[in-house]
C-alpha cells in the first residue's frame, strides 16, 4: 500500500538517525487551501531542531514552502527548537527574531540577513535609486483645470516637506487667468500627478440655502411648532385625529433628534421635508393674523463644504481714540449675521455648521450707543429639503409715551388734565428658519 507524502517524509527521517547539525522534521501537514489561505502563510508545520545549523533550517523552510530563500553568508550558528503544528510563517518570524535576523520579500524570493546588513542594503538601494532619479530627464505637462482652482492644486502638489507630492526636482506653476497648471517632474511621478489631478478636478455638489428671518410675538415659534411638528406615537401604534371634520391619520412632520439629544433643548427645532413644504403657508397665515412678519428671505447657492454668509444691519458711529490723545469717529456693525457651511453626506442628508449672530442697539453712552449681542453656534444634520429653526432670540421694548396739549399740558397740577401717559412693554422673538436643498444637475 503506497504511503502518503507526509508519511513517506516522516518515515525517511525515522529510518536514519539525524547526524549532528541535521534537521529532523517529525511531520508536515496541511496546505494553504485547507486553512483558507491561498497564499500558504497559514500552513501548519511541526519541526524538531537539535543543534541544527541556521543554513540547514532555512533550507528546510525553502523546501516546505516552495519559495526561494537566499541566506547571507553572515548568517551563522546553530539552533535547537521544537514546534508542533504552528503556522510556518509564525515559526519563521520567531526564528528570525531569536537570532537578530530580518527578511525582505520580493515576489517568491526571500532574502535573509542580519538586521544591520539588511538595513544597509536598503539604504544603498535607496541611494542608488535617488542617484538614478537625479540623472533621469525631466518631463513637463500642462493641465487645464475645469472645476478646481489652479492655485489650490498648486499648493497641494508643492506642499510642505513632509507632504510634498512632487519630487525634489519637480516644480509646478499656476496661471490664475487661464486656470492652467504647468507641472515639471520625472516621467513616472508625472503620471501619478496626472491621475491625482484627474480625481481633484471634479465638479462640487451644490446646496441651495433658503433662510427665512421672522420676527413675531413671544411664543411665535412655539405656536408654529405645535402646528407643524406633530410627532407620531410609539412604534407599532397609530395616531388619529380630526382633519377637516373627518377622522384621519396624523403625519409625523418633525425630524428626529441627533446624537441622542432632543433638538429643542439646544434651542433648535428640526422639521422634516414634508413640514418644510407647509412652512411658507403657515408663516403667511401667521403674518396675516398680525402675529409676526417675515423680515428677510435671503437665498444663496453654495458649493459643498463652502461657507455662505448672509448679513443684514447697519453701522453705528461712536467716538474712539485713534492715537496721541486724538479722538475720532469709528463705526461698529449692528447686524444680523448668518453663516452656513453645508456638508452633503453619502446618503443625501445635509450637515449644517451654523453660526448666527444678532446685534441690537442698546442704551446711549458718552461715546456712542451700546451694542447688545446674541450668538448661537451649532452643528446639526437634516434631511434634504428639511428645515432647522433657530429660536430663543428675544427682544424687549419698554416705552413710556406722553402726549399733551401744547402749553396747557405744562401747567403744574392742572396740566395733568391735559396729558396722557401710556406705558407699554413689548416682547418679541426672532426666529431663523434655514432649509438646505441639494441642487440636482450639472
Amino acid at each position: 500500500m503506497p504511503l502518503a507524502p507526509a508519511q513517506r517524509m516522516s518515515d525517511e527521517h525515522r529510518s536514519s538517525p539525524p547526524a549532528a547539525g541535521a534537521v529532523s522534521t517529525a511531520s508536515v501537514a496541511g496546505t494553504g487551501t485547507e486553512t483558507g489561505d491561498p497564499s500558504g502563510d497559514n500552513r501548519p508545520i511541526s519541526i524538531n531542531l537539535q543543534q541544527a545549523s541556521l543554513a540547514a533550517v532555512f533550507d528546510a523552510f525553502a523546501r516546505f514552502t516552495g519559495l526561494n530563500i537566499v541566506v547571507s553568508e553572515r548568517v551563522r550558528g546553530t539552533v535547537s527548537l521544537r514546534l508542533n503544528n504552528v503556522r510556518w510563517r509564525s515559526a519563521f518570524d520567531a526564528l528570525l527574531d531569536a537570532h537578530g535576523l530580518a527578511m525582505a520579500r520580493r515576489g517568491s524570493v526571500i532574502w535573509v540577513a542580519p538586521v544591520a546588513e539588511l538595513a544597509e542594503r536598503e539604504r544603498q538601494r535607496f541611494d542608488a535609486h535617488a542617484r538614478a532619479a537625479q540623472l533621469e530627464p525631466l518631463a513637463s505637462r500642462g493641465f487645464v483645470l475645469r472645476y478646481a482652482r489652479a492655485a489650490d492644486v498648486q499648493r497641494l502638489l508643492a506642499g510642505s516637506a513632509g507632504q510634498r507630492i512632487l519630487s525634489k526636482r519637480g516644480s509646478v506653476l499656476a496661471d490664475p487667468r487661464t486656470n492652467l497648471l504647468f507641472v515639471t517632474d520625472l516621467s513616472g511621478r508625472l503620471a501619478q500627478i496626472a491621475d491625482l489631478i484627474g480625481k481633484l478636478d471634479t465638479p462640487s455638489r451644490q446646496v441651495l440655502i433658503e433662510a427665512r428671518i421672522v420676527e413675531g410675538d413671544r411664543g411665535f415659534s412655539r405656536n408654529l411648532g405645535a402646528r407643524l411638528a406633530l410627532r407620531a406615537p410609539d412604534a407599532g401604534e397609530r395616531a388619529t385625529g380630526i382633519v377637516a371634520g373627518r377622522n384621519g391619520t396624523l403625519a409625523e412632520l418633525a425630524a428626529r433628534p441627533i446624537s441622542g439629544f432632543d433638538a429643542a433643548t439646544a434651542g433648535l427645532t428640526l422639521f422634516a421635508a414634508r413640514a418644510s413644504r407647509l412652512l411658507d403657508v403657515e408663516l403667511s397665515a401667521l403674518e396675516a393674523e398680525g402675529r409676526g412678519q417675515i423680515v428677510s428671505s435671503p437665498r444663496v447657492v453654495t458649493a459643498d463644504r463652502t461657507k455662505a454668509v448672509v448679513e443684514q444691519g447697519a453701522e453705528l458711529p461712536y467716538q474712539a481714540k485713534v492715537g496721541n490723545g486724538v479722538s475720532g469717529v469709528q463705526f461698529r456693525r449692528a447686524t444680523l449675521k448668518l453663516e452656513v457651511e453645508p456638508q452633503i453626506t453619502p446618503d443625501g442628508r445635509v450637515i449644517l455648521d451654523l453660526d448666527v449672530a444678532k446685534d441690537s442697539v442698546g442704551e446711549e453712552t458718552a461715546s456712542g450707543p451700546a451694542i447688545h449681542t446674541k450668538h448661537v453656534q451649532t452643528r446639526v444634520e437634516v434631511e434634504n429639503g428639511g428645515t432647522v429653526s433657530i429660536g430663543g432670540i428675544f427682544e424687549s421694548d419698554d416705552r413710556d409715551d406722553v402726549t399733551r396739549v401744547p402749553l396747557l399740558g405744562k401747567i403744574p397740577v392742572l396740566g395733568a388734565l391735559f396729558r396722557h401717559r401710556a406705558q407699554r412693554a413689548q416682547r418679541s422673538e426672532l426666529v431663523v428658519y434655514i432649509t438646505p436643498t441639494v441642487v440636482i444637475g450639472p
